[in-house]
């Protein structure tokens, strides 16, 4: 989150402003902060566009501004902490952000609960199954999950392949299956061939943590954005102040 205020450097301009003109100082300054927020969305989302590999439209539009108040809270610019379902901005966008060790996903923890995957293991994609936008598919992983029985741990209800022909009909629990083939660790995916079933991996255990450098210094170009407009946003303001001021 960032948070934009505004405050007069001197307080000798106040003394050249007359009674009327000085009531509206308090509402030119939330005005002012909330303009700059404003532009610092503006102006991040380009560079996001620019940076980031392949952002989806949700991430794109997960950046969002709250407005300054009289009393006394600042504008903010912050990402949205919280989806119907997923991970939230705020949490996958951190790495891009900061650089660091990429924590483990909903998905990976879930195959960690199941004892799929070593608590020290990540799951790398293969690219066969990511989509436009670098990722494997919320419903692919959805059907390793449950192929796996994992997926109530990851929904929070029983989703889980059975032995129900229902289930049996869909088929995850024959199609995705983990282990160990020609020396890689992994989640595999069945392929039914005219001569049999052949395997291809769908995920790849890696015992290191990916590693991701700074790549989004948001709160920089936060910082630069609002330095570089500060004063002509309150100009502004402080002129509409003046001209709607009763």
């Amino acid at each position: 989150m960032f948070k934009v205020g505004f405050e007069l450097d001197s307080a000798t301009a106040l003394l050249q402003l007359d009674d009327i003109e000085r009531r509206q100082i308090p509402f030119a300054q939330v005005l002012t902060a909330t303009r700059l927020a404003q532009r610092v969305k503006k102006g991040v989302l380009p560079v996001m566009k620019a940076r980031l590999d392949r952002p989806t439209p949700t991430t794109l539009n997960s950046l969002f501004t709250k407005a300054a108040t009289m009393s006394g809270k600042p504008a903010e610019v912050y990402f949205k902490d919280s989806w119907a379902s997923g991970i939230p901005a705020d949490v996958y966008l951190q790495q891009a952000v900061t650089g660091g060790l990429r924590p483990h996903k909903r998905f990976e923890k879930a195959l960690i609960a199941r004892g799929v995957m070593q608590a020290n293991e990540y799951a790398v994609p293969t690219a066969p199954f990511m989509n436009q936008y670098g990722n494997v598919s919320r419903g692919t992983m959805t059907k390793i999950l449950s192929g796996m029985g994992a997926a109530s741990l990851r929904a929070g209800y029983q989703a889980n392949a059975t032995n129900s022909r229902r289930s049996k009909a869909k088929g995850n629990a024959h199609r995705y299956f983990s282990a160990e083939v020609d020396g890689t660790r992994g989640v595999w995916e069945r392929v039914s061939m005219g001569m049999g079933d052949a395997v291809r991996p769908v995920f790849v255990f890696s015992a290191s943590a990916p590693r991701y450098r700074t790549i989004f210094p948001f709160f920089k170009i936060g910082e630069n954005i609002v330095k570089a407009n500060r004063l002509a946003e309150f100009a502004q303001a402080f002129a509409d102040a003046k001209a709607t001021a009763r």
